[in-house]
């Protein structure tokens, strides 16, 4: 093992400290987090949404910004919609749907208070802890990447699209259709290794989609679609004053705490699938190890900590599969690798060798954006509910006006506000008919590395499919893939024809 190159990785962090700690990062953190934390409580705005309203803003500034500010928009609303599921019954993010089940009823019950604090803490730890798991592991992780090719590049390509149809939704098929829809929206254009054009029937298309627009279209145009078609009611549950940090309950909660982080981290490093699944996985197995089930749905903290945590760290072990294969892990990486893209940046096996300590950069970031969200559920979550009054009349033509700048931004073409506007029709659409939305983002990010690496991987090969097959890590991946589709068959072919 090269341990040169992971002990030279960690020895970076003194210097990238130094440059996440400076007061331009730290000043683009707090925007961040008040931005993030606003589109937190608002029902029907998501951490996607956010991170693609301002992904056009984003790449106008300097990179070591831009991504700042980015990442704390991520851990603001996924921590902030903890407060609005607590106080108001009200998700802010799919992330806190599961914290609704228990922070409710306890702030019903009159410890409102107690019960941000938890949620606060949680948070901050769950980041905290994901992020620490992704600095230690990554560099050996980044080891055996090295040891890919173009045909392994490809399978991982593959089996992404695969697992994120798979836990998307119920329907598998219609999960798989997504993707397969997003990775052949992905080949239009010139191909880049013999430079043919591919269904450009104009010559707009001749450049292909460029991703931005299609990121505004399917997470910001279409939520705001949906959000004009839903009526919210609001009851808040009492007055939720400033946060108590619930000592004695989080020391109870030690083992349900790691637990739940590494739960977390599990289902990040699975691409495509998010905070949203891991906060019910990580609440059901809190549920069955806890000593006390008649409280849960009633008001239980170990619910509520369970939830928080889980979504929380699901964004370390996210990064690592966005990092290391350039597959977003979730939603949300979906966005900042979009971003790494703008600015130059190429994840893959390479990224460390290339750029020595961007990965540090990125999760001192992270545990940055941590502490935001610790001191501001602290210090601000009695005001945090007052954005709740904002009109919806008032919000949705601001996301949408942030919308085309953010489409027009791009490339600076008509074409691209005309490709955010059709995506978020598709978007639209596909959310009514229960179509999952994440496979098809996948698969346009990934569609172009995925048609390369097989393409090159074929060149290599002289075209003889057996030479690839006899790879080591091709063939277990291959069998990876086979398993996948085999137990989704059997689980869900229930779901898939209806």
């Amino acid at each position: 093992m090269n341990w040169d190159f992971i002990l030279k990785e960690w020895g970076m962090i003194p210097n990238m400290a130094l440059v996440v700690f400076s007061p331009s990062i730290i000043g683009m953190e707090l925007l961040g987090t008040m931005l993030g934390i606003f589109v937190g409580v608002t029902p029907g705005l998501t951490a996607v949404m956010g991170m693609s309203l301002m992904l056009g803003f984003a790449f106008r500034i300097p990179m070591e910004w831009g991504l700042a500010l980015l990442i704390a928009i991520y851990t603001g609303a996924i921590f902030s919609g903890g407060i609005t599921a607590t106080m108001m019954n009200i998700p802010g993010t799919p992330a806190a749907a599961a914290t609704c089940l228990d922070g409710f009823p306890l702030a019903k019950m009159g410890r409102a208070r107690e019960a941000i604090g938890a949620v606060t803490i949680a948070s901050g730890i769950g980041e905290l802890l994901g992020e620490l798991f992704t600095l230690l592991s990554l560099p050996f992780i980044f080891l055996i990447a090295l040891k890919f090719g173009d045909w392994e590049v490809f399978l991982a390509c593959m089996a992404g699209v695969l697992v994120c149809g798979s836990l998307a939704g119920k329907e598998v098929i219609k999960g798989w259709i997504s993707g397969i829809l997003g990775l052949l929206i992905a080949m239009v254009g010139m191909e880049e290794i013999w430079a043919y054009p591919r269904f450009a029937y104009h010559e707009v298309l001749i450049r292909g989609f460029n991703f931005v627009p299609a990121l505004i279209g399917l997470f910001g145009i279409s939520e705001v679609l949906v959000v004009l078609k839903e009526k919210v009611p609001y009851q808040l549950a009492g007055k939720p004053g400033r946060a108590i940090i619930p000592f004695g309950i989080l020391k109870k909660n030690v083992k349900n705490i790691i637990r739940s982080a590494l739960i977390g981290i599990g289902i990040g490093c699975i691409p495509g699938i998010g905070e949203s699944a891991s906060c019910w996985v990580s609440y059901d197995f809190a549920y069955r190890a806890s000593k006390k089930k008649e409280a849960f749905g009633k008001g239980s903290f170990e619910g509520v900590i369970a939830a928080e945590v889980a979504n929380n760290a699901t964004s370390g072990g996210a990064l690592i599969p966005t990092l290391v294969l350039g597959i977003p892990g979730s939603g949300p990486t979906a966005i900042l690798l979009a971003a790494l893209f703008i600015y130059g940046i190429r994840p893959g096996p390479m990224l460390m060798i290339e750029r020595p300590g961007f990965v540090t950069f990125i999760v001192l970031l992270f545990w940055l954006s941590a502490i935001m969200i610790i001191l501001a559920g602290l210090l601000l979550s009695s005001y945090v509910i007052r954005l709740l009054s904002i009109r919806r009349e008032i919000i949705l033509p601001i996301a949408t006006a942030m919308s085309i700048l953010g489409a027009w931004g791009s490339g600076f073409t008509h074409f691209d506000v005309i490709s955010a506007f059709a995506f978020g029709l598709v978007g639209y659409i596909m959310k009514v008919k229960g179509i999952p939305v994440a496979p098809m983002v996948l698969g346009i990010l990934i569609g172009n590395i995925a048609d390369t690496s097989l393409r090159r991987a074929l060149l290599t090969y002289m075209n003889d499919p057996l030479a690839m097959l006899a790879r080591p890590i091709g063939i277990g991946l291959m069998v990876l893939l086979f398993l996948m589709l085999f137990f989704s068959f059997k689980k869900k072919r229930g779901f898939g024809m209806s």
